[in-house]
């Protein structure tokens, strides 16, 4: 019988947990590790509704991305939806681990998928952490185009309805690119640092718009909810080290969108 520890093995030697930044709570979050798995499912965020669907698909551990509990739960009153959710996981003896910026800042993690996405070349790590890991990466673009263009082309590659851009010239030239994935606004200086021509990330501020346009930096922000590639690449891994490790357990990908905004044209 396959345990979580078998599985969280493996997820800890492709993502290391002491390379995720500080303060980070990557890791167990509920659950227990030698508790036996029939089946697996990946998901962006720990969500009420993804909950009901694993418990409606029979799973019983839960990869996350965004770790479920960023702060410490205090007086479990199950009034709030949170803690009711956190309720509902334990009672159906679900585990649920997260892997959040060590998948960032991991080799063929998070950062380099998004590279690919995006086909840069050329591509090496950018914006060092406190631990002097890259958490994002920089690169080339296939071809220059205008920052017109290049809001369009993240669109078009990371199949996305809606983008903001933040330019002080629509025509500026765009050949050299940098990128943190989810919320990453605090290293566009690193952008202009190091003289790339745009930088990619979600959750930009309206007054750090600003400062950028008065930078010359070009900022395309897809939103955040663009980071759940992740799912699809950790459900990918899984399945193949089911396979390559005989643990006989279901794969699940959730095809529930946690996404709290709505596009609106």
């Amino acid at each position: 019988m396959t345990k979580v520890k078998d599985i969280v093995a493996n997820l800890r030697e492709k993502f290391p947990e002491d390379i995720a930044s500080k303060g980070d709570p990557v890791g167990m979050q509920i659950g227990d590790l030698n508790a036996s798995v029939t089946k697996v499912m990946t998901t962006l965020d720990v969500r009420p509704q993804v909950v009901d669907e694993a418990i409606e698909k029979g799973v019983d551990f839960i990869v996350s991305h965004h770790p479920v509990m960023f702060r410490p739960a205090k007086n479990l009153d199950f009034s709030n939806p949170q803690y009711a959710m956190y309720g509902k996981i334990i009672k159906n003896g679900i585990t649920v681990y997260s892997i959040h910026t060590n998948s960032d800042k991991a080799q063929d993690g998070s950062s380099d998928w998004q590279a690919e996405e995006l086909e840069l070349t050329d591509v090496e790590p950018f914006a060092l952490d406190d631990d002097g890991i890259a958490i994002g990466r920089k690169g080339r673009l296939p071809k220059p185009m205008s920052a017109y263009d290049f809001a369009y082309y993240v669109k078009e590659k990371m199949n996305i309805k809606m983008a903001r851009l933040i330019t002080a010239d629509d025509k500026k030239q765009i050949s050299t690119v940098g990128f943190i994935c989810g919320d990453g606004g605090k290293y566009w200086h690193r952008a202009v640092e190091e003289n790339l021509d745009a930088f990619i990330t979600g959750d930009i501020y309206y007054h750090v718009g600003h400062d950028i346009v008065s930078s010359g930096l070009t900022v395309v922000d897809p939103g955040h909810y663009t980071e759940k590639f992740f799912k699809y690449k950790v459900y990918e891994l899984l399945e193949k080290w089911n396979n390559e490790d005989n643990w006989n357990i279901g794969v699940e990908l959730s095809e529930v969108s946690t996404n709290p905004f709505q596009d609106l044209f």
